[in-house]
């Protein structure tokens, strides 16, 4: 924890946090320099994101109640411009008595170097927390849905100067929705029109789960062709998927 404090005092300038107890040093000197007052701020700032991609897994083991509510923190600021992905609740889950670090009422921005490093380093332990898993997943899939195969974003605004992080952002994206989401939850979103493709390992290695007439029927894969050449497509892009894991 001392390294945690040395690290805020060195960013805030602030002096002797160590004799403060850790709400106090969140609610006080975090959240209000770090994060950005509402008001004088465009966007939740990169120091208090970079904070928690730091110290993330110190941060969930100082304190179980506080720690989903920072994280959450950092995915409101990731949803406000930096992810494209589906609809979650804010200014909640976050308690009203911090309703004023809500991206909510901020600007939407475009990612920035803070929020890479919140999502490659600090995604993981969003994922712990039941306050926090369905949004840290909906902004995983929707960084995977937003991306080419071979890691062009679609919305290239959106990473900015960071062009050549898309392809490690969406590798662990990719490794943590599958790790911690069930199939049930993975296969609607790998099988939305133009997203089988990228993850056609996974889905072979869960073949056996697949009803493949929803499958086609989710992924639009084959509407545009006629009846026989529909035949023949369904029937190539099912033998791809089947032998992709024995590659």
């Amino acid at each position: 924890m001392e390294k945690i404090i040395s690290y805020i005092e060195r960013i805030t300038g602030e002096k002797n946090l160590s004799s403060k107890s850790w709400q106090e040093i969140v609610d006080n000197v975090v959240l209000p320099q770090m994060a950005g007052p509402k008001g004088s701020r465009w966007c939740i700032n990169d120091m208090f994101l970079n904070l928690m991609a730091e110290y993330a897994v110190e941060i969930s083991c100082k304190d179980q109640t506080l720690a989903p509510i920072l994280f959450e923190i950092g995915l409101q600021r990731l949803s406000c411009g930096a992810v494209l992905h589906d609809p979650t609740p804010w200014p909640e889950p976050l308690p009203k008595k911090y309703w004023d670090y809500s991206s909510k009422w901020d600007e939407g921005h475009v990612m920035t170097e803070g929020c890479i490093n919140f999502l490659l380093k600090a995604s993981e332990q969003c994922l712990q927390f039941d306050m926090t898993k369905d949004h840290a997943l909906k902004i995983l899939f929707g960084l995977m849905e937003n991306t080419y195969q071979d890691g062009i974003f679609k919305s290239s605004h959106l990473l900015g100067q960071y062009q050549n992080m898309a392809d490690r952002l969406f590798q662990t994206a990719e490794k943590l929705v599958e790790q911690y989401a069930p199939f049930e939850e993975v296969y609607p979103y790998y099988t939305r029109p133009g997203q089988w493709e990228k993850h056609i390992l996974y889905l072979s290695k869960h073949q056996k789960q697949i009803n493949w007439k929803d499958f086609f029927k989710r992924t639009k894969a084959v509407e545009k062709l006629n009846i026989f050449n529909r035949w023949i497509e369904k029937k190539t892009i099912r033998k791809r998927i089947e032998y992709a894991s024995l590659k």
